[in-house]
């Protein structure tokens, strides 16, 4: 087949219009609102043939447009039907999916390019709006949203919840750290170390017990270590006894001057904990769908784990609907900019950060974090850093759109992580055990019964487990 200068939706439309008449083709245009919604029906020429209508969503509202679309195609004898809406904030998605459901084609385009469709850009109304959508279907121009599947959208709602909630946790501790330095000052210094984790069992116990110098001095050494043994924590009389002696000399304010600080740092413990559980259950909800997708693959990665996998797999969706990496590099919008004009071609010029905002942050800490737990990355990384000197950002950026690279392979053949740089002197059957014991600890943590028993018996890691047992004869 020849090279065409249209993407996939061109050589969609092309096919389209190689078979069937232009008087054999519908476009529904939808302008989506919250709970109403406005359509009509429009020919290849733009004539129209229902004219713009109403209906909410529900049951009654989807049969009435289907209605409508009926007596449009038995009225032309059209043979081919496009529906197109508007991705507006999360409104969209039901409408989508019932449609979807039904078998309609839908085409879900930005606002932007039905905006640029509009004869008067200051000038909006259902109308407009329904005629800029027909407009961008018919010519085929602009870019398609992508809406995925029932696994990548839970995967994603996950992932973007686990997000969410692990902002909230970082802003519930850097709170609760504020108003610790204030009621006891010192107790959380890293250099006395009285706490291997500030924010283990032992440390949040004691904080939200005896949140001052004064109530620390009243218990007393042997009641705290007491109060540390009764509660199942590692900590005894040392630790007791170095609380103490904190206490002892740090200077604190009066009981009833810190009476706000101490309910509230109380009040804040409570939602850290209430945070750190749901957070938990968020990663076994991330692991119960990354499991059921080829992102497995990407655990076989060194500095990669269920989140980072998750997270990438969640934004990119179903790697086979791209054809080569580059198009998932352009979605993160971490590849540089071109600006060529006759003999004028700019080089080294910033990303252009026209993608997803999600999936680009995401590269780059997993940049960060290949650089600092992948030793053929590591390499790469200080490459880049040595050549970058004063912009050390485009060895981030670089190491990124490498690692994408890498994923897209990954996921697509579905096959595990051997570098090109590996001992030549280790067996394969070594590497690849090592590899499955190092998935099997990232996962382990989250594939508790409860997870597993909901996961279905054919998917990714169970393709994984039995590749490796036949070819190489690995215990799994």
């Amino acid at each position: 087949m020849p090279d065409s200068i249209f993407k996939t939706t061109g050589t969609n439309l092309r096919d389209v219009l190689a078979s069937h008449d232009l008087g054999e083709i519908l476009y529904t245009s939808i302008d989506v609102a919250k709970y109403y919604h406005s359509a009509m029906v429009v020919n290849f020429f733009g004539d129209v043939i229902i004219p713009k209508f109403d209906f909410p969503y529900n049951n009654h509202g989807i049969d009435f447009l289907k209605k409508k679309i009926q007596t449009a195609q038995k009225k032309t004898q059209a043979r081919k039907l496009f529906l197109g809406l508007e991705s507006t904030g999360h409104y969209h998605e039901n409408l989508v999916a019932s449609l979807t459901a039904s078998g309609y084609d839908v085409q879900v385009i930005r606002p932007i390019d039905s905006k640029n469709e509009r004869d008067n850009m200051h000038a909006k109304t259902d109308a407009i709006d329904l005629a800029a959508i027909a407009k961008v279907i018919i010519s085929n121009k602009g870019t398609r949203s992508h809406m995925p599947d029932p696994i990548y959208y839970n995967l994603q709602r996950a992932s973007r919840t686990h997000r969410q909630l692990t902002y909230q946790e970082t802003r519930t501790k850097n709170i609760i750290t504020f108003i610790v330095d204030k009621t006891f000052t010192g107790l959380w210094n890293p250099e006395d170390s009285i706490f291997s984790d500030k924010w283990g069992k032992a440390s949040l116990l004691f904080i939200e017990n005896y949140p001052t110098p004064q109530q620390a001095i009243k218990l007393g050494v042997k009641r705290l270590a007491a109060f540390f043994r009764k509660h199942d924590t590692k900590l005894g009389m040392d630790t007791a006894k170095k609380i103490i002696q904190l206490a002892k000399i740090t200077p604190a304010r009066s009981l009833e001057e810190m009476e706000s600080d101490i309910k509230a740092l109380k009040a804040h413990i409570q939602v850290l904990r209430t945070l750190m559980s749901t957070i938990s259950e968020q990663k076994k909800q991330m692991v119960k769908f990354l499991i059921q997708t080829p992102g497995i693959y990407l655990l076989s990665v060194s500095g990669i784990g269920v989140v980072y996998a998750s997270d990438f797999t969640a934004e990119v969706g179903d790697i086979h609907r791209f054809a080569y990496a580059g198009q998932v590099i352009s979605l993160a919008g971490t590849a540089p900019r071109k600006h060529q004009s006759g003999e004028v071609d700019k080089p080294n010029l910033p990303t252009s950060r026209k993608g997803k905002n999600l999936l680009r942050v995401t590269v780059n800490q997993m940049a960060l974090s290949l650089n600092s737990h992948c030793p053929e990355y590591h390499s790469y990384y200080s490459k880049k850093h040595y050549q970058y000197k004063d912009t050390p950002g485009k060895a981030r950026t670089a190491t990124a759109n490498k690692f994408i690279k890498l994923a897209f392979a990954l996921m697509r053949n579905e096959t595990l992580y051997y570098p090109r740089t590996g001992n030549p002197l280790i067996p394969e059957k070594e590497y690849y055990q090592s590899i499955w014991n190092k998935m099997k600890q990232k996962l382990t943590p989250y594939l508790c019964d409860e997870v597993s028993d909901n996961i279905p018996q054919d998917n990714y890691l169970t393709k994984i487990q039995r590749e490796l047992e036949e070819k190489y004869g690995i215990n799994t």
